[in-house]
């Protein structure tokens, strides 16, 4: 038997304990998981149980007895627990709750709070509510009540707390079980902690990422969803452009109650709210709806997962595709999901690419986010390619002026880079700088065009040098935009037309589309030759849309764009005689627009240039003529269309082939082809009889006349 002493030390050593706030949440819930089984067991103990026999308690939810019916039929409102206990029960409750409730206060007045207790708070949660949030979690944690809830609601299957459980089991004093019950049939900051469905049902389950969260104290980075915690982390790369922007969305956090920023994807929306964090040393939730099944469903997950950890929120993924792959607004239903969200934190951040259709709060700010200039497209290449080893010639300027990129596609060009050179360990060259550029476009031309691969260079050219340094010049327009415009000031006085435009024209076959290749492997230059036959139209009005289309996806490709036989487009502008007439009219000066317009690079070629409206001529910036090949372009030709290893004949005499055979550069290479073909099925090298038997057959192909006395001394080795 205890000392009085003893007993005064033992109460005194109780009543430090509780004074002394909770050292974990799993002590707190000790606490509480022995508040929790004391009302379950008066409920338990005043429950009015029904049945001819005791024994049939353990059948509850498999046998309905005859009392049982009629009790059922017959009973009375229900109470609410406290109003069926005795003075000593209700006194019992009142000191147990009394003292856990000195040890919250205590551990309130300390940091950092438990995760439950922030729930709470940050809820606005009322006695009544707090209550039936413990008695659910503690539901969860413990899977000795999934019994005790089946037994006491008379149904094996309902494993967890109902919501009649709940009220009765905590409804205050002198309240109605209506008034409670009807609590969590209307959306509230409280229901939104529980399963939609469940509660339909009438059964409690707390949503999973509350569960996370009072778990973990945090929500894990999952569908969709990304804390960045500015007080702990830095953004992955520092703010190189749109200090202006920064400041102008900071302003917006004590005006706005929403800021929408708008822009393409890339541009850095979300970069700039991170930066915008780390500078407050707030907490934000980046919340990629688009990647949910369900985009709403998805809004209000998000919303309640930054109210859990007190963030700001940003959401994105609110455009949607058609069946065409046109990005089209956010719906209605989604922009009113958002307008519901109530995350705690205002302003909400909004990243969209296309305008919404309405407010989503009373105050909405509108941010654009727009691609970067040409100046501060090289300020990102400088800083990404800053540490990356890099060959003379490299023209960090001239990637600048090509690819109109947003900052992340930049910094994607980098890091393959980047990957690229400690794979080679070598400085990485001019055309492997552009393949890493290339790799980070998106685009649909495809559809649309045929990519052609260059194989050609300057040597493979036989032009008169004329006509070689026009072609030159204009690679020098790509290279050197950046000076001309930027350093030197010409893009205050140019505001359009500033892309390229080369005519080359000639009979076909004089190595037009050659040149074209040529020119692209100069500037590294990917290229799509247009097929004219899927732009032209007979329907009015698609042609237009067509070439939209093209010209919309050469800017985001950056690269060129070839028409040839481009006088099916650009022929002259007719007398208007019927809608035809107009319509083709509309299509030309529709087409001489976005020449005009393209920043780019377009090469066009044409075998009638007598046919190219004048107007269209006036917008070229280079036009390069192709001659028709005389006898010494003609040997020349044979000889460069000859590889390095192909064995040839040293008796072949080429000044005769060429003066014989008026031929294009086109049906040179075939001749040549068609002569190595012959020479390889019989195992020799290419003779003089192989290349006479090709060309006479490639004229015959061409319904032209060979008789023998043109081939004069060599006319015996033609198989007639």
């Amino acid at each position: 038997m205890e000392t009085p002493l003893e007993e005064a030390r033992v109460a005194q050593q109780a009543a430090h304990q509780l004074s002394q706030p909770y050292r974990d949440q799993w002590e707190l819930m000790e606490d509480l998981f022995t508040l929790i089984d004391y009302r379950l067991y008066l409920y338990y103990k005043n429950h009015e149980w029904v049945g001819p026999r005791s024994d049939l308690r353990n059948m509850l939810g498999l046998v309905v007895s005859r009392e049982e019916f009629e009790h059922n039929l017959t009973e009375a409102a229900q109470t609410g627990l406290l109003q069926k206990l005795t003075p000593e029960e209700a006194r019992q409750i009142e000191m147990g709750e009394g003292a856990a409730q000195r040890r919250l206060e205590a551990t309130q007045a300390a940091l950092p709070l438990l995760p439950l207790l922030l729930l709470f708070q940050r809820f606005h949660l009322d006695e009544f509510q707090r209550a039936v949030v413990s008695l659910t979690y503690a539901a969860s944690l413990d899977s000795k009540y999934e019994r005790l809830f089946a037994y006491l609601q008379d149904d094996v299957t309902r494993k967890a707390p109902t919501v009649s459980l709940a009220v009765q089991l905590y409804l205050p004093s002198g309240r109605t079980v209506e008034e409670y019950t009807a609590q969590f049939s209307r959306p509230s900051l409280f229901t939104s902690l529980f399963q939609r469905e469940a509660l339909a049902e009438g059964t409690l389950k707390l949503q999973p990422v509350v569960l996370e969260y009072l778990s973990a104290g945090t929500i894990a980075p999952k569908h969709g969803f990304k804390l960045f915690d500015g007080a702990s982390q830095q953004p992955e790369a520092p703010l190189v452009v749109g200090r202006a922007l920064e400041s102008e969305l900071e302003g917006f956090l004590d005006t706005a109650q929403a800021v929408v920023l708008m822009g393409p994807e890339g541009t850095g929306r979300r970069f700039l709210v991170r930066h915008l964090m780390a500078r407050q040393r707030q907490k934000c939730l980046f919340a990629d709806v688009g990647a949910a099944e369900s985009r709403t469903q998805a809004v209000e997950q998000a919303a309640l997962a930054a109210r859990l950890l007190d963030a700001y929120l940003c959401l994105s993924g609110l455009e949607s595709k058609n069946a065409e792959g046109e990005l089209e607004s956010a719906s209605s239903e989604l922009i009113q999901a958002i307008e519901e969200a109530d995350s705690g934190r205002p302003p909400l951040f909004l990243v969209a690419q296309k305008r919404l259709l309405r407010p989503v709060r009373p105050v909405t700010a509108d941010l654009e986010v727009p691609r970067p200039e040409e100046g501060e497209r090289l300020a990102l290449f400088r800083h990404y390619f800053s540490q990356i080893p890099l060959q003379e010639g490299v023209s960090l300027e001239e990637l600048s002026t090509k690819f109109s990129f947003v900052p992340r596609q930049i910094q994607g060009a980098a890091t393959q880079a980047d990957g690229l050179y400690h794979i080679q360990r070598e400085p990485l060259s001019s055309a492997a700088v552009h393949r890493c550029c290339y790799r980070q476009v998106v685009h649909r031309l495809d559809k649309l065009a045929k990519r052609i691969t260059p194989h050609f260079t300057w040597e493979d050219v036989v032009l008169p040098d004329s006509q070689k340094r026009l072609m030159r010049q204009a690679c020098n327009h790509i290279r050197y935009q950046h000076r001309v415009y930027q350093e030197w000031g010409f893009a205050q006085k140019i505001g359009y037309g500033r892309g390229l435009s080369i005519l080359f024209a000639g009979a076909p076959g004089t190595g037009k589309t050659m040149c074209a290749q040529v020119i692209a492997r100069e500037l590294n230059m990917e290229m799509y030759k247009i097929n004219i036959s899927q732009i032209v139209s007979k329907y009015i009005g698609e042609t237009e849309k067509n070439l939209q289309a093209v010209f919309r996806e050469a800017r985001n490709s950056n690269c060129i764009l070839f028409f040839d036989e481009c006088d099916a487009l650009f022929g002259k502008r007719s007398e208007v005689k019927d809608a035809h007439d107009r319509n083709a009219n509309v299509e030309v000066a529709y087409l001489l627009q976005q020449i005009e317009d393209h920043d780019g690079v377009c090469i066009l070629a044409t075998n009638l240039i007598q046919n190219i409206d004048a107007a269209f001529m006036r917008r070229i910036t280079y036009v390069v003529h192709f001659p028709f090949p005389q006898a010494p372009e003609r040997k020349e030709i044979y000889l460069r269309t000859l590889p390095k290893g192909a064995p040839v004949d040293p008796d072949v005499d080429w000044e005769f082939i060429a003066e014989q055979f008026q031929l294009s550069g086109g049906h040179i290479k075939n001749i040549v082809l068609a002569a190595a073909f012959m020479a390889a099925a019989q195992d020799v090298p290419i003779q003089m009889r192989h290349l006479l038997t090709a060309a006479v057959n490639e004229l015959r192909k061409n319904e032209m006349v060979v008789v023998r006395e043109d081939l004069r001394e060599y006319a015996d080795l033609i198989d007639d």
